[in-house]
Formats: structure tokens, C-alpha cells, sequence
């Protein structure tokens, strides 16, 4: 009653699982919770950080494919070899050309360390929260989670009525993190912070609704992957990931949501995401602004179990 456990493999091919270019299996979930103190649980292993709402999220929860948004360019941090073979070549406004073969993947959101969280109720309140200390870096190449990372997030409840993650409440969240990543035996500040809300209302009952919003930015280590192919003939910083680790570097964006249940099944759902990268760097040209509008519609067949359709308007300045 006092012990649980969670474990998880990614075993497809993607950028969770591309080591240095080469397919490499994971175990990307791998965690215990102790519960025997009041109001403090216990959690050890390889985590999901507090971090913004979509990074907590499992899949059911998503309502599009979230893929290229603010939350995975600002928060999906890829990693890189922090003692490379060679150092990297100096790229544009104080950044460092990445090659591709010194790419370690993603963590999707996850670090291994130790986290106390837990939530408490009175009445239709509910309060929760999340601490985490771990460390930063790729949990599938090595030995390279050698640096600091801490994590919080604060969030307040009123729920209506329902259970689980298909309640009906409004719910508003805080959350922080820091890291210091390593590059050649220097550490670099990496901070990220935000704050949202959601309201749901009605969960696959007609005229159910859903609406979210959330805001974030960062500081220091900001990453650009590359626009182009290598095999177009172009410039390194054109085919190659510029990374600007000094921590006067920054970006920031949000995103909102609306959801409307038509029917109990059918439910339509617009969002929009902004991603300003690098304003502090738009007299030198290397400000990028990315926009997309998202339209779709869902036929939920269970509660967990849904066929999604969706249409994307991407643009980027």
C-alpha cells in the first residue's frame, strides 16, 4: 500500500532513441514512490519533470500532434556531446555548430533524480504540488547526466465534479526549472519558467468544453536545429544545429486551446502556438518566430480511445 512502481521502454525509431545517428533502445520510464510521510511522497528514478502542462501529459491527453510547438522547441531539450571529439566550430552571434553525429536525442521530458510531490483536498479544492533536484543530460548515452537540474511546479484546483484525468474543474499552475549544462568542462545556465490555466468542463457529455492556456520563456541555452540538408551543398550553419549556450540568449511563446463536445463522441478543437526565438539577437538576423494554427476534430470511441484528425498552418519569420 505504501510502495508503487512504473517502468517504460521506447523502442521506436525517433529522436528519443537516435544515438550519434545510430538506433538505440531506452528505458525512458523507470521509477518507485515511497508514501509512508504525510503529505510528501517519495518518487526516485528516471522522472518527468514539473515542467509545462503538455510536457506532463500522456498521449490520450493530447488533442494534435504537438509537434513543432513552443513546449518541444523551449522545453523537449535535445543533448549533445558534451566532450566532443573535437570542439565544435563557432557559428553565428556566439553560437556552436552541432553535427548531426553528436546528437544524444531527447529525454521527452524525463531526468533521472528524486521528487516530492503530492496533492491534498478540502471540499471542491484541491492543491498539489512538485520538487524535483536530477540531473541533467541524455539518460540513453552514457555517462553524461553529470550536471544540476531542479524543478518545481505549484498548482490549485476547483473541481466540479468527475474523477481522474477526465474531471471537470479549473485548475491553474507555477512551474520553474534550472540547469547547468556542460560544454567543455564549462557549465552554462539554462532556466525555463511558465504559467497557465485549463478549464474543463463536461468530459464527453454534449456541449462539454475544454480551454487552455499557457505562457513560457527561457534563458541561456537555446537550440536551433537546422533548417536544410546536408546534401543540398549549403554552409555548415545552415545544415548543422546552432546552439546558443550563453545565458543572455532567450525566447519565450504560449500557446491556447478551445475543445467543444458536438455530440458524446465528436468533439472539435482549434489551437494556436507562438514561438519567438532569440529576440535578443533580431538586429543580427538570427530572430526566427514560429506560428501555427491547428484545427481538428475527434471521435472518442472510450474515455482512452480516440481517433484524432487534424490540419496544421505553419508559418515561421
Amino acid at each position: 500500500p505504501h510502495i508503487s512502481y512504473f517502468f517504460a521502454g521506447e523502442f521506436g525509431n525517433n529522436a528519443a532513441t537516435n544515438i550519434r545517428g545510430q538506433y538505440t533502445p531506452q528505458l525512458q520510464d523507470a521509477h518507485v514512490v515511497f508514501s509512508y510521510i504525510p503529505a510528501a511522497r517519495v518518487e526516485v528514478g528516471i522522472i518527468r519533470a514539473p515542467s509545462a502542462e503538455d510536457a506532463m501529459n500522456g498521449y490520450m491527453a493530447y488533442n494534435y500532434v504537438v509537434f513543432p510547438t513552443v513546449i518541444n522547441q523551449l522545453m523537449l531539450q535535445p543533448f549533445y556531446a558534451s566532450q566532443p571529439s573535437r570542439p565544435y566550430a563557432v557559428g553565428p552571434s556566439g553560437s556552436v555548430l552541432v553535427p548531426g553525429n553528436e546528437s544524444l536525442g531527447v529525454n521527452a521530458f524525463r531526468y533521472p533524480g528524486v521528487q516530492v510531490f503530492d496533492w491534498k483536498n478540502w471540499g471542491h479544492w484541491q492543491f498539489a504540488y512538485g520538487a524535483m533536484v536530477g540531473m541533467f543530460g541524455s539518460v540513453s548515452a552514457g555517462n553524461q547526466s553529470s550536471s544540476p537540474l531542479y524543478a518545481a511546479r505549484v498548482q490549485e484546483s476547483y473541481i466540479f465534479g468527475g474523477h481522474g484525468p477526465f474531471r471537470s474543474d479549473l485548475t491553474g499552475w507555477l512551474w520553474y526549472q534550472y540547469a547547468q549544462p556542460d560544454y567543455l568542462g564549462h557549465s552554462y545556465a539554462m532556466q525555463r519558467e511558465g504559467l497557465g490555466f485549463q478549464y474543463l468542463q463536461g468530459y464527453m457529455h454534449p456541449w462539454g468544453r475544454q480551454l487552455k492556456f499557457e505562457y513560457m520563456r527561457g534563458n541561456g541555452w537555446i537550440d536551433a536545429p537546422s533548417a536544410f540538408s546536408q546534401q543540398l551543398g549549403l554552409q555548415p550553419a545552415l545544415y548543422q544545429t546552432q546552439l546558443y549556450p550563453n545565458v543572455n540568449n532567450s525566447a519565450s511563446g504560449y500557446y491556447v486551446e478551445g475543445g467543444l463536445f458536438l455530440t458524446k463522441h465528436i468533439e472539435a478543437n482549434i489551437r494556436y502556438d507562438y514561438y519567438d526565438r532569440l529576440p535578443n539577437l533580431a538586429s543580427v538576423g538570427q530572430q526566427r518566430i514560429f506560428k501555427t494554427w491547428a484545427l481538428a476534430l475527434q471521435y472518442h470511441i472510450t474515455p482512452i480511445t480516440k481517433i484524432m484528425a487534424g490540419y496544421y498552418f505553419r508559418t515561421v519569420d
